[in-house]
């Protein structure tokens, strides 16, 4: 994956050090750090442990030392982590000197943390949870279909796991359904691959089309991709591709078509930085933005790990460009180097931009992320896809057509 270009933040304010300190110890502890993005956890861990050993010294003999370790051993518990908060304030306040050196120790390793934390103000109660029951409740926000689609929203999708993705999915779906103008032209694809069609009754009532793509093996979000963008009626001028756990504000279809009206581009990134919601934000934010009808979900109300310009999630690209590139290489297969892959081929191919919208990820579980204790994909060479027209054949991915494993 590469690493994104350094950002610097600069040093923290002395009201706000202590809470941020607070941060860097969840950083250094919650399991979900490296379980979001293990090669990124590689280059991020020195740096967390740059401040947080430092911390740990300086806090010795002070109240501060106890609610670290209460803190460390379960850092997802926001009342820990306040109270180390409140006891780092404390500790700094009465030692200037103290404070100064780990600001210093802050602002130098906060440009290389491409997996950073987040906490919003803490929620005046909790939000009621958001099952797979919740939202095979809803009733459908169905729209005419777009005789000639301009736009194809492609969705790739599986789910052998309790149903978590296919709620995140529905709200995905229900939010592109909940826009501020509802755009004309646009056709959303839901690609699911699987061995068999585990969730088509519930998807087809919100999607415009639904594409089953029979595939026991391995997830191949490539396949599933230029599947769906070959299956889509008529010819679109532009694909979105969109994860299934991304939840978008009501103008986000209107916000991004301007963008690719505009001319010029052969494809965009919307966000840099994507906000990868814990399971009660996530909870909150469909609550807030499908059930109460919220316009966006504010990141500032979140707590997320927050992954640093990534290259997945949505992916916007003009669609005889990525015609021209062969769509994404379906060489790779289970997790990770295929969104990587593609938008370095844009990017030789056209002009690529990314902007600056804000990005939520909804919590699911963790996929397979090694395969006989290797990365998936190590074995493919980055910008060989070389498909000619074969590729988003409805016979399976290339990778299984030549043979199974990369």
């Amino acid at each position: 994956m590469p690493v994104p270009s350094a950002a610097p933040k600069g040093r923290p304010h002395r009201a706000s050090l202590g809470a941020r300190l607070a941060g860097y110890v969840v950083l250094a502890h919650d399991p979900s750090v490296p379980q979001v993005a293990a090669d990124w956890w590689e280059i991020c861990a020195p740096h967390y442990r740059s401040v947080v050993d430092p911390l740990r010294a300086a806090a010795e003999g002070h109240r501060a030392a106890a609610d670290l370790a209460a803190l460390a051993a379960a850092p997802a518990d926001g009342a820990r982590e306040r109270a180390l908060a409140d006891s780092l304030d404390a500790l700094l306040a009465a030692a200037p000197a103290t404070a100064d050196r780990l600001a210093d120790l802050v602002a130098a390793a906060d440009p290389h943390l491409l997996i950073d934390y987040h906490r919003g103000p803490r929620p005046a109660a909790p939000a009621a949870p958001v099952g797979l029951d919740t939202v095979l409740g809803w009733p459908p926000r169905t729209a005419p279909p777009a005789e000639a689609p301009r736009t194809a929203v492609v969705i790739p999708f599986r789910d052998r796991i309790g149903g978590a993705r296919t709620r995140n999915l529905l709200a995905c779906l229900a939010a592109l359904r909940a826009q501020h103008r509802p755009p004309a032209g646009v056709a959303v694809t839901v690609v699911e691959t699987d061995d068999t069609p585990r969730w088509e009754r519930h998807i087809r009532p919100w999607a415009d089309h639904y594409v089953f793509a029979p595939h026991g093996g391995h997830f191949n979000k490539s396949w599933a991709v230029n599947l769906g963008v070959r299956r889509t009626p008529g010819a679109p001028e532009w694909v979105c591709v969109l994860d299934a756990d991304i939840l978008v504000d009501d103008r986000f279809l209107e916000r991004n078509l301007a963008r690719a009206a505009d001319g010029g581009l052969a494809a965009f990134l919307p966000y840099r930085a994507m906000h990868c919601l814990d399971p009660d934000s996530s909870h909150a934010a469909i609550r807030s933005r499908i059930e109460h009808g919220a316009p966006d979900v504010p990141v500032d109300a979140v707590r997320a790990l927050v992954l640093r310009e990534p290259p997945g999630a949505v992916l916007w690209a003009r669609a005889d460009v990525l015609h021209r590139i062969g769509g994404f290489d379906e060489r790779f297969q289970g997790w990770g180097g295929e969104d990587d892959d593609v938008v370095a081929r844009l990017s030789a191919a056209g002009r690529l931009d990314r902007f600056d919208d804000p990005l939520l990820h909804l919590a699911h579980p963790r996929p397979q992320m090694t395969l006989d204790g290797a990365p998936f994909n190590a074995g493919v060479t980055p910008g060989g896809w070389r498909p000619g027209d074969r590729y988003g054949l409805p016979d399976g991915p290339a990778a299984a057509r030549a043979g199974g494993r990369p």
